[in-house]
This record gives structure tokens, sequence and C-alpha cells, in this order.
């Protein structure tokens, strides 16, 4: 398959830096759960059926931001059998953006789990990432690189300020590579409703993210889109995975509240 089992969060997006940008917002940490069905699949694609889950917890300390991320997808196939993976994904990024570290696990029936680590740091010529596993391998990244929460923040910060496009280098560790381009096109916001969950009675937006790896040549489509409802505190509610020849829904199942440390 040419597309590639990639999350890579789903609430993570361009220019809010530092400890400013994180306390310039009224982000919940929170714990949510996602029900993954297949939405739609090309002709010609082989693929038949997806269903899966996938958890997310979005925490926060004094110092920094964690995000947890569990995953499953199961594949069925038009030619008859199926395909089945599972990723976790753990995190930790400093508020201030000077520090980032990760760990990523992928594990599929019958093979040896695949584990990448590492950490990264924001130095005054740039940001030097460290790959610890699956073997040691350092790369030299522009200094306006992004990390995840960091690329989260600048969304809601574009979105705040009334703008509907938006691109950056973000580095999340997911793959031994350098960073990947995301553009987000952020539509018009949806207003808070006065009923229902309360974390969800905020303003939203709907947002669409276009992810270009290293390795796409200049100008050549997205390696994965994906399209989602951005709540101005962070959360997400709505997810559409488009992989190309297949599209894969993701919609909030179980929403908690997390508590925010008392600094």
């Amino acid at each position: 398959m040419a597309w590639r089992y990639r999350v890579g969060l789903v609430v993570a997006a361009v220019a809010l830096l530092g400890a400013g940008a994180a306390q310039a917002y009224d982000v919940a940490p929170h714990r949510a759960v996602y029900r993954m069905a297949l939405a739609k699949a090309a002709s010609g694609s082989g693929i038949a059926t997806a269903e899966g889950a996938m958890a997310l917890e979005w925490g926060e300390s004094c110092e920094g931001w964690t995000v947890e991320q569990r995953y499953r997808l199961k594949l069925g196939y038009t030619q008859g059998g199926e395909s089945d993976v599972a990723v976790s994904f753990a995190t930790y990024e400093a508020k201030d953006g000077s520090s980032y570290r990760f760990f990523i696990e992928r594990a599929r029936p019958g093979s040896m789990p695949e584990n990448i680590s590492g950490k990264a740091v924001r130095g005054p010529a740039g940001v030097r990432a460290e790959f610890e596993a699956p073997e040691p391998v350092k790369l030299d990244l522009p200094k306006d690189v992004l990390f995840p929460t960091q690329h989260s923040l600048a969304i809601l910060g574009a979105a705040e300020a009334g703008q509907k496009f938006l691109s950056g280098m973000v580095f999340d560790g997911n793959e031994v590579e350098e960073a990947t381009e995301i553009t987000a096109v952020i539509g018009k916001q949806i207003p808070a409703p006065t009923e229902g969950e309360e974390l969800l009675r905020r303003p939203s937006w709907p947002v669409r993210l276009a992810f270009f790896g290293p390795d796409n040549a200049p100008g050549g489509l997205p390696d994965y889109e994906m399209g989602i409802r951005l709540y101005d505190n962070g959360i997400v509610t709505e997810m559409k995975l488009d992989y190309g020849d297949f599209v894969v829904d993701a919609t909030l199942d179980k929403l908690e509240k997390l508590p925010k440390p008392g600094c």
C-alpha cells in the first residue's frame, strides 16, 4: 500500500512559540475516544472495510504538554484477507518550545513491534533531533520548525485571527525523517452551541490539513489529508482521514476533562 499509517496528531499545527503562546488560549486538558470506520473507498483501491478506535490524552503540567495517543485500525481487502495495525504515541513538549521527546510503537500480528524514540532540542542556530531507536540518527532542522503542540496552538491562533490559510514545517518524530510540511485551510467559525457537553459549548472551525513529507516533490500531491472540527479549547470532535484511494471517519465517542496544573 502506498499510504502510511500515520495520524500524527490530529489536534496538532505555525507562528505562536513558547510559553506565551501556550498561555494565550484556554486549552482544555482532556481524554477522548474516537470510533473509526470506512467512509468511502475508490474503485480499484482494494479496500472493502475499515474499523478501529483511537484514544487520545492531552495533558498539561506547569512546564510542558504531554500527549498520549493509541489507535488500532483493521482493514479488510476486496480480494480477501486483512491487515491489523496498533500504534501508540507518547510525547512531552516544553511550553517554551525548547525541547520535545517522543516514543512511538507500531505492532502488527505476527511481527515484532517497531519502536521509534528520541528527542529534539532547540538552540540558537536551529533544532537538533536525535533518534535513539530503531538506531542512532541525528538530524539538523531549521530553527522555525514547530513541535506538535506549538502547531496546534498556531492553528488556534490563526483561526481566532480570522486567517484562512496557514503553512509550516512540523517535526513529530513519527518517522526517522526530517520535518513534514503541513498546510491548513481554516473555514468559517461555527458559533458555540448553548446545550450539550460543557467542553463543547465553545466556538469551533472546520480545518483541512494537507501533509507533505520530506520526499514529496515540489508541487506534488499531499501524502494524505485530514479534515477536522477544531474547538477553541483544542478539542477535536470529528476527523476525516483521507489517504487518496480511501477515507476513514473518526467520530468522538467519549470525552473526559482532565485537571489543569496548579501552577
